[in-house]
This record gives structure tokens, C-alpha cells and sequence, in this order.
């Protein structure tokens, strides 16, 4: 699975970075960005999902 960050919905709440600096940080431009795009163990995947929950604007994306 691959996460990925929706910039045109994202609103830089910041709750990725926040909750899970280890897969989320803030590039040059201020904008969050996937440190980890392979999501291959069953802990990235509880981040990922975990992210996507409490992510205000829903731009987090999990896809296969």
C-alpha cells in the first residue's frame, strides 16, 4: 500500500505531523509530506490508518 497526501484538500491542520512525526514532517514549502510512502508492516499501516482517521480535512490517502 502507498500513503499519500492530498495538497489541494489538505488545510495544514498539522495533526499528521504531530501525531506521527516518524511518517509525516513539513517540507521547505510548509507543507506536510509523506517521509514513508510504502506502507509494508502492520505497525505503518496502524499509523497510516490512525493519520487518515484524525486528519480534519480527510487528505490522507491509503491506497493499494
Amino acid at each position: 500500500m502507498r500513503l499519500m497526501i492530498d495538497l489541494d484538500e489538505c488545510i495544514m491542520a498539522g495533526e499528521c505531523t504531530y501525531n506521527h512525526p516518524e511518517v509525516f514532517a513539513w517540507n521547505d514549502d510548509d507543507q506536510p509530506v509523506v517521509l514513508q510512502p510504502q506502507v509494508t508492516s502492520d505497525q505503518e499501516q496502524t499509523m497510516a490508518v490512525q493519520a487518515q482517521a484524525v486528519c480534519p480535512s480527510g487528505a490522507i490517502r491509503l491506497v493499494s
